[in-house]
């Protein structure tokens, strides 16, 4: 009863937050994590000193921004790799009970540092965004851990079981523990998902029964691939009744799991952005061919900034506000491309296009996050994986005959599209054509498009999903 009635409070005081006063909130804790920073971590102490910068003169929001240095993965892990304790408080690694590493995808690895506090943080976070989306303090919960790398979910609400990148293990606990709980959880890697889903049912899982809750990460979640995924759990997404999630989260090694986070406010929102192009173009008005993410963060955790980039597009820039944090990372350019959406400005596109319903209760800072894997074409313009994607989940013989994995590169003939079919796919002419037509109606540019059977892609013969994906 009390934790019901925690829970409760925690959730009228998220419908009641006041944006503004966030902000200032998270304002104020940045420059207090700044200070720290310069005054206890060996490695940013000297990033600051060759910026010329004196850290008594950052006073304000304003001269934070102004003048203290966007930092990347290459001046923290790469130039201290030789002693990575310059960049802990106090240059020592205090307390460190668990190492979370980076997948290394950027060929530079980086890695979160979690003392016994921040575990029990962590805990009390996961727990907290379990019971308020899925209620798994009032149903028995089984919780299937995909993720690759050994990666961790702690939880004390909920049963938990770790199998990393087996389809075969997901399945059979499935198969096993489902019908002895109320409620199944997946949580894993996009594609991954996908073989567990496609593999479950030729191994006689009915999905329309067990119709688990799937949370997706590791890439930004293609909307036609949301759409796919329901259509194997048997569930309408556009139903507001709709009781199975298929949500997705973002985070970071060095940060944490759960940086940003959908709800079915903002999937509903996010269907309508992909279904009105109108209602885009008012709400995000850059990259209008690609679909963004659109996610919620806790600015008492995290505050974040948009830095330009070439293309008139934004890098996110992440500083941690937790105050027991291990690395202070300080301004931190994850190279991911997104924006802020304003709450206000989002209430008035609703307001103006009559989706006045879909207007989210929690006023948490909202993001638009594309990504990151784009290439440019000899007709200058660009190309993101997950506009791929989006054309691959567009019908459903299409992406059930494939793996999901492909490869974009520049070839004499333009842009060279080179893709994966699943191991059952029997080669014929007309869905070499179906799929060849996708993209030659869909992409302006020159295409050679070469579809491979399983066994003869040249870019790693044998999924690994312990990687991810290399599609650029």
């Amino acid at each position: 009863m009390a934790n019901h009635t925690k829970k409760q409070l925690t959730i009228d005081a998220l419908n009641n937050l006041d944006p503004e006063q966030l902000k200032e909130l998270s304002e104020k804790k940045v420059l207090k994590v700044f200070e720290t920073a310069c005054a206890r971590v060996p490695a940013y102490k000297e990033i600051i000193r060759r910026a010329e910068i004196n850290p008594s003169a950052i006073k304000t929001i304003e001269d934070f921004k102004k003048f203290v240095p966007v930092i990347d993965k290459e001046m923290t892990f790469a130039a201290w790799s030789h002693d990575l304790k310059q960049l802990c408080l106090d240059g020592a690694l205090t307390d460190v009970r668990a190492i979370v590493s980076s997948s290394g995808h950027s060929g530079l690895f980086s890695y979160g540092l979690n003392t016994s506090r921040e575990i029990e943080r962590i805990q009390d976070s996961i727990d907290f965004m379990l019971d308020y989306i899925f209620n798994v303090s009032e149903k028995k919960t089984l919780l299937v851990n995909c993720l690759p790398m050994g990666v961790r979910l702690y939880s004390s609400l909920v049963t938990v079981a770790d199998t990393s990148v087996r389809p075969d293990i997901v399945i059979h606990i499935v198969k096993t523990f489902s019908s002895s709980f109320e409620q199944t959880i997946i949580a894993g890697e996009n594609s991954f998902i996908k073989k567990v889903l496609e593999d479950g049912e030729e191994a006689g899982v009915d999905w329309k029964a067990v119709r688990p809750h799937l949370v997706l990460g590791e890439e930004v979640l293609p909307e036609n691939m949301r759409t796919y995924f329901a259509g194997i759990l048997g569930i309408e997404l556009d139903d507001p009744d709709t009781q199975t999630l298929i949500g997705s989260s973002f985070g970071i090694a060095e940060f944490g799991l759960n940086l940003f986070h959908e709800t079915k406010d903002l999937i509903r929102i996010r269907r309508l952005l992909q279904r009105d192009e109108k209602f885009r173009e008012a709400l995000i008005g850059l990259d209008l061919d690609n679909l963004p993410a659109i996610l919620q963060y806790n600015p008492s955790k995290l505050f974040v900034e948009e830095v330009s980039t070439d293309d008139g597009l934004f890098h996110l820039a992440l500083t941690n506000l937790e105050d027991d944090g291990l690395i202070p990372l300080i301004r931190y350019n994850t190279k991911d491309e997104g924006i802020h959406i304003p709450y206000d400005k989002l209430k008035q596109a609703l307001h103006a296009f009559g989706y006045e319903d879909h207007l989210p209760k929690v006023r948490l800072p909202l993001m638009a996050i594309w990504g990151r894997n784009k290439i440019r074409v000899n007709e200058g313009f660009s190309i993101r994986a997950e506009y791929i994607k989006e054309l691959l989940y567009r019908k459903k013989d299409v992406a059930s005959s494939l793996t999901g994995n492909f490869r974009l590169s520049k070839s004499r003939a333009g842009l060279r599209i080179e893709i994966q079919a699943k191991e059952s796919t029997r080669r014929s002419v007309e869905f070499e054509n179906k799929l060849r037509a996708l993209f030659l109606d869909n992409i302006p540019a020159r295409i050679e498009i070469i579809i491979y059977p399983y066994h003869e892609y040249p870019h790693g013969m044998e999924l690994n999903y312990e990687k991810k994906f290399k599609y650029i």
